[in-house]
């Protein structure tokens, strides 16, 4: 648990292993912690349908559904486009990193410099990618890999710097690192409504999973 990027009154419970369903004494557990730093209410990272459900019985609500798709790494990956230049995402580009989350994603959900930094962390092993044009840093990929599965984490490009084929390099760059690490499938999730970024995983070969994953959230006051 730590604080939500954008508001430190609020409560991130994350789940770091999907496959654990919360029992009842784990939630408590949480929301007591919670309530002991003070928070107002206390908010989930995105979780599969048989952890939503323990927490729905809890007197969470939901306050966003994402869509759920996965590539076969297995097959061919298309061509990078190669009209923006990729490298290492550097401590010192967190900042500016967390700006192009913001603008894409908005206060609710964009993330910090440290929110970014812990994304980076919360997998065996990972990526952090950005995206260069002649403006500078117009983009990033954070991807993570854990046993056969590889995530795609984060992905944000800024608003104004859409359409030059940042955000598809940096899609394909990351299939090719989870390929490298010999990750069979690779995972991304997205808001049910963000259609721009469901065509591009679409374009690039992910298909639709039938699980959505939830966001919920509970006051504590």
């Amino acid at each position: 648990m730590r604080a939500w990027p954008s508001d430190a009154s609020v409560a991130h419970l994350i789940f770091t292993d999907h496959q654990h369903l919360p029992s009842r004494d784990e939630l408590d557990d949480a929301i007591a912690h919670a309530i002991r730093k003070g928070a107002r209410a206390i908010r989930t990272s995105a979780m599969f349908p048989g952890a939503a459900d323990v927490v729905l019985a809890d007197g969470f609500d939901v306050i966003d559904r994402l869509a759920l798709l996965a590539f076969d790494l297995d097959t061919e990956l298309p061509e990078l486009r190669g009209e923006v230049q990729l490298g290492r995402l550097r401590p010192w580009h967190l900042t500016p990193c967390s700006q192009i989350d913001r603008e894409s994603f908005g206060l609710l959900w964009g993330n910090s410099a440290t929110s970014l930094r812990d994304i980076r962390h919360a997998t065996p092993s990972s990526s952090s990618r950005v995206a260069r044009s002649n403006d500078g840093i117009i983009g990033f990929a954070i991807s993570g890999a854990a046993g056969d599965h590889g995530y795609l984490q984060r992905l944000a490009v800024r608003p104004d710097a859409r359409r030059r084929g940042a955000g598809h390099d940096l899609v394909v760059d990351a299939l090719r690192w989870m390929q490298r690490r010999s990750a069979d499938q690779a995972l991304v999730n997205t808001g049910v409504t963000n259609d721009a970024a469901l065509s591009l995983y679409r374009s690039l070969g992910f298909v639709d999973l039938t699980d959505e994953l939830v966001i919920a959230e509970r006051r504590l006051t």
